[in-house]
């Protein structure tokens, strides 16, 4: 079964977490980076419908794709203030044959909302008993989607499989008394986990699904990124990475205590060790992907340290040439001199003239070849610090939208791609983004004075946005606080600030404001939320763009993002 013959599937090399909108189509894999998938479910009536403020319940129908023709099912979708509600009968499940038939690799089905814009949000798992579909009742934030069914490893995944086996339609097809708004646009969805194993896979109905699951969350955990590859020897590892490897070494642990569990015959302990080991594997496997950025980002800055070693070099090497050229220089004068002299003296002169001559033009050879060699050695380290210069200035704006303000340069992030709809946790393949951010920032900006701002649409409470604001822009500090203790600066002065901000985003906005005023007040300007009341586009309810966290660097450190290319630049 050739499952690119159903989907097309493009490749994307996306250097950091970003809008994919802003990505072109490209090679599927690069080393040093995250090969991101965009998937078109080309398939018949496939539509995307809006849910928002319809009165009742509105029946949609999801129809197999090519892949399982025969499947179906229908289910009824209620638009709540905030969230929309799903809810799947089992008897409505129709044609589902055991996801195993799709390869090695699948082991469940899992229910996702996709948005728009094609990011794809994880409903639950469709579970069997006695070989019969249990009902699911899931809800979403979102109010404008499309559903899907794909075949997966684990019920834990973040980014789907390219299997799909049912997509919701176009309401068109089904009598009901509340249809959904039919939106335009291609059934389109983004994923990292596009490479699986697609050989015919054997059933193994003896062994527990949920075991099944997490022996295959942790195998493809353990391939993925940085943790593909063993720890290098002799080298400190990021935090990231460490925390990743820490992270599959728990799943692992999880996973034997389900594997004891088993054995013994406690089935239903088995069965809980099993689905959390799924669930830290799968965070393992996204952080792994993350982590690569960092690494890469890391021996770009090793990369940069030696050409500045090289260019130090270079210029202790062309001080000496120059020295000797002046040497050179006072030589040929001299022999031009006596050359003069000895033409002067006449005949009785001529063999002088002409040992003299010789030694000119052999002190004109020398000199020639110190000249070309100085400007081929100029001329190659000079095209290797173009491209790594280019790398950075590449790597920095690959970050978000960078923009100038009034001398302070402002890196915008959009908050869609850190969190989920109203959270300020961040979502495990996010910090692949804030990885290279972090490595960049203490190569560009080691002083680290940076100011975070969170921003929020008007979609909800005025008082809640203002709180979520400031708990994203909490997030992304307190990333690169922990960052910061990895790389061994600052330690004394971030340590009270980093249980400030731990104390902050450990409280709900439920719990009040008692003594957060003054938790704030001790990071000084360093973060500010900023709510709903400096909008990018004025529009009321949700917007994308005004949702965000705004890095602002002082001008004081601006000027290293350009000093340590531009200062090679002057010798040209």
């Amino acid at each position: 079964m050739n499952i690119s013959q159903h989907y097309k599937i493009v490749a994307m090399d996306i250097l950091l977490l970003l809008p994919i909108t802003a990505a072109g189509e490209q090679p599927s894999k690069s080393a040093g980076r995250t090969c991101v998938q965009a998937i078109t479910v080309d398939e018949a009536e496939g539509q995307i419908l809006s849910f928002h403020h319809l009165a009742g319940a509105t029946v949609v129908e999801m129809r197999g794709t090519k892949l399982e023709p025969r499947a179906s099912t229908r289910m009824k979708i209620q638009s709540r203030p905030g969230f929309t509600e799903i809810d799947i009968n089992a008897g409505e499940i129709k044609g589902l044959q055991p996801a195993r038939r799709f390869g090695n690799d699948f082991h469940t089905y899992v229910l996702w909302a996709v948005s728009v814009d094609g990011e794809a949000m994880n409903l639950g798992e469709i579970t069997f008993q006695s070989g019969q579909p249990v009902s699911i009742d899931v809800t979403t934030p979102y109010q404008t989607f499309w559903l899907m069914l794909t075949a997966e490893p684990d019920y834990a995944v973040n980014d789907p499989s390219p299997v799909v086996v049912l997509y919701s339609v176009n309401q068109n097809a089904i009598e009901t008394s509340h249809k959904g708004l039919a939106v335009p646009g291609k059934l389109l969805y983004y994923t990292y986990y596009s490479q699986y194993d697609t050989s015919p896979g054997a059933l193994q109905p003896e062994t527990p699904s949920e075991l099944l699951q997490a022996r295959k969350a942790v195998e493809l955990a353990s391939k993925a990124g940085v943790l593909a590859s063993p720890a290098r020897e002799g080298e400190e590892p990021l935090p990231d990475e460490l925390r990743t490897r820490q992270t599959l070494e728990q799943a692992r642990g999880y996973l034997q205590q389900a594997e004891k569990a088993y054995g013994s015959g406690t089935s239903h302990e088995a069965a809980q060790f099993a689905r959390t080991a799924a669930q830290v594997a799968e965070n393992a496997r996204a952080l792994g992907l993350g982590a690569v950025g960092g690494i890469y980002v890391r021996q770009m800055e090793r990369d940069l340290d030696k050409l500045r070693a090289e260019r130090e070099k270079l210029a202790a090497s062309n001080q000496q040439t120059n020295s000797e050229m002046a040497t050179l220089k006072e030589r040929m004068e001299k022999l031009s001199a006596e050359l003069e002299n000895a033409k002067q003296g006449g005949l009785e002169a001529t063999a002088r003239a002409a040992e003299t001559e010789k030694g000119l033009a052999e002190l004109r050879r020398t000199l020639e070849q110190s000249l070309q060699q100085a400007k081929d050695q100029n001329d190659r380290l000079r095209g290797d610090r173009d491209k790594i210069c280019e790398e950075l200035r590449r790597q920095l704006a690959s970050l978000g939208q960078l923009t100038q303000q009034g001398g302070n340069m402002v890196l915008t992030l959009a908050s869609d791609i850190l969190f989920d709809l109203g959270s300020y946790e961040l979502k495990p393949v996010a910090r692949e983004n804030l990885a290279k951010l972090a490595v960049l920032r203490l190569l560009l900006f080691p002083e680290g004075d940076i100011r975070y701002e969170g921003h929020t649409d008007r979609l909800g409470d005025d008082n809640f946005n203002q709180w979520l604001s400031e708990q994203r822009a909490l997030a992304v500090y307190r990333y690169f606080l922990e960052d910061s203790f990895g790389h061994q600066r600052g330690l004394a002065a971030a340590d009270q600030r980093l249980t400030n901000v731990r104390q902050l985003l450990a409280t709900s906005y439920k719990s009040g404001a008692s003594g957060r005023e003054q938790l704030l007040k001790g990071l000084g300007e360093t973060v500010v939320g900023k709510g709903e009341r400096e909008p990018v586009e004025d529009v009321p309810g949700a917007s994308e763009r005004n949702r965000r966290v705004v890095l602002l660097f002082p001008p004081a450190q601006v000027g290293n993002v350009t000093s340590i290319c531009e200062a090679a630049q002057s010798q040209r």
